[in-house]
């Protein structure tokens, strides 16, 4: 008697393979399969269950089941448009422009005849590499990077150790040298955000003690960065940090009182800026920087002023300040000045036409990451749109005199090398999140209930909803 029993669960399990097997075939993306075939297993299990309750016993009941599933091609077909993957095309195509421009005004500088002139090929061949990079990201199954979170921060924070107390140093700056290659921390930033992403997602639902503990390592990582010194490094991890923080608290993915974590944290900030200020008035450098910011008397804010004053609407000014040309008169051209260079190279609309393009990009980048269905998916597109937004904000504030200097540069249109990589890495990590957003399981959704699924059983009929 047992044997026939399993005799007969094998051949109607056989149905079911068979079935699931149809309607795989015609969906390309074998990463969905087993998602598929359990949805539709557990959509048969409920039809069969139905037709029990009317009678039928479990062959007829298992035949009805599938017959009323429907056609193994239509729902395979339909499936296979639904999850394909997909890709952020407005995004490319405003940084395209952004990159372009950038390209333009490096050409330009490289023709400069004094201490700010580029290597134009150099420029070249990071920007390759940059794209390259991006192009990895975006083909790359981004949720392998979850479960490297640890050995990342660990790594990284052992690398930004080792470049405190054994690199090189140029202008002030630390550098780790490799192979007489010099190579600046920024590749920090993009390791940090990754790793801190994944801690986030693996915190879901701990409480007020995972928002601590997520403070701690923040400031574990950002500490030794404002000691190389990397001040405009520190900003965008500080900022990173805090906007992933607060958006998960909004959510209520620590559950809790979201209201006590929201004072908690603003009561932290509030320490925060005190201790900032407090900082600030106690070191006369600091202090006198912010006051010839607030008076706009230091002289690069004076040189700014000046340049854009002169600037023409359209193309190049051929004016000069104080007897010199810009590669001479404006310092830091070519990095965090680099859009005075393209208002004064290009011209004023063309410069107002960059501010609307980084505008667009950034509410773009944004706007795709709010529909990012996967818990680590959405923390790492957010942080690294989050990464990329404070570097242009900064960046164009400071080029119109309205931020201290902090020697932030332009992604994709200031000159450097290791920069450069890291921001095209961001943006293949916002393209590769959104390119896998159907094909990764939605996190934020426990358990799916029945009006959740995409196949319904309601009053007797069999309801199949691809929207």
């Amino acid at each position: 008697m047992r044997l026939i029993l399993l005799s007969e669960m094998s051949a109607m399990n056989k149905k079911i393979t068979a079935f699931l097997d149809n309607v795989c075939m015609y969906i390309r993306c074998k990463a969905v399969h087993k998602d598929i075939r359990d949805e539709l297993t557990h959509h048969i299990e409920d039809l069969k269950a139905e037709y029990l309750r009317q009678g039928q016993d479990d062959e007829k009941a298992l035949d009805m089941a599938i017959t009323a599933m429907g056609d193994c091609e239509e729902i395979g077909a339909r499936l296979n448009k639904q999850h394909k993957p997909k890709t952020e095309w407005s995004l490319i195509g405003l940084g395209s422009m952004i990159v372009v421009i950038g390209g333009i005004i490096m050409f330009a500088s490289s023709k400069f005849e004094t201490a700010q002139t580029v290597s134009f090929e150099r420029y070249l061949l990071f920007a390759l590499i940059g794209i390259g990079v991006m192009i990895g990201f975006y083909f790359f199954d981004y949720t392998r990077l979850k479960k490297l979170a640890l050995p990342m921060y660990l790594i990284a924070f052992s690398l930004l150790i080792f470049t405190l107390f054994s690199s090189t140093e140029v202008q002030g700056r630390k550098f780790l040298a490799l192979g007489g290659v010099l190579i600046s921390s920024d590749y920090l930033t993009i390791l940090f955000l990754i790793a801190f992403s994944g801690f986030m997602a693996k915190r879901r639902g701990k409480g007020g003690i995972a928002i601590v503990e997520l403070l701690v390592l923040a400031f574990v990582s950002v500490i030794p960065i404002i000691m190389l010194p990397y001040l405009s490094q520190a900003v965008v991890l500080l900022i990173g940090y805090a906007v992933l923080i607060i958006a998960a608290v909004i959510k209520n993915y620590f559950a809790g009182n979201r209201k006590k974590q929201l004072l908690y944290l603003s009561g932290l900030s509030a320490i925060m800026i005190f201790l900032a200020v407090n900082d600030i008035l106690s070191n006369p450098y600091k202090f006198d920087r912010i006051t010839a910011f607030l008076s706009s008397s230091g002289f690069i804010y004076d040189r700014v002023d000046k340049w854009l004053a002169v600037s023409n609407w359209f193309g190049k000014t051929p004016a000069a300040v104080s007897g010199y040309g810009l590669g001479l008169g404006m310092p830091e051209v070519t990095t965090g000045y680099v859009l005075v260079n393209v208002i004064a190279t290009l011209g004023w609309m063309v410069g107002i036409a960059l501010v609307l393009i980084i505008s667009l990009f950034i509410i773009r980048m944004f706007m795709t990451t709010k529909k990012i269905k996967n818990d680590y998916g959405f923390y790492l597109s957010l942080a690294a749109s989050t990464a990329l937004s404070v570097q242009f904000i900064i960046n164009i504030l400071s080029n119109f005199n309205l931020s201290p200097i902090l020697g932030m540069n332009m992604p994709f249109v200031s000159y450097g090398g290791t920069g450069y990589v890291v921001n095209m890495a961001f943006v293949g990590i916002i393209l590769s999140v959104w390119r896998r957003n159907d094909l990764v399981g939605s996190t934020t959704k426990i358990p799916v209930s029945n009006s959740r699924r995409f196949i319904k059983f309601e009053d007797g009929k069999l309801i199949i909803s691809f929207k």
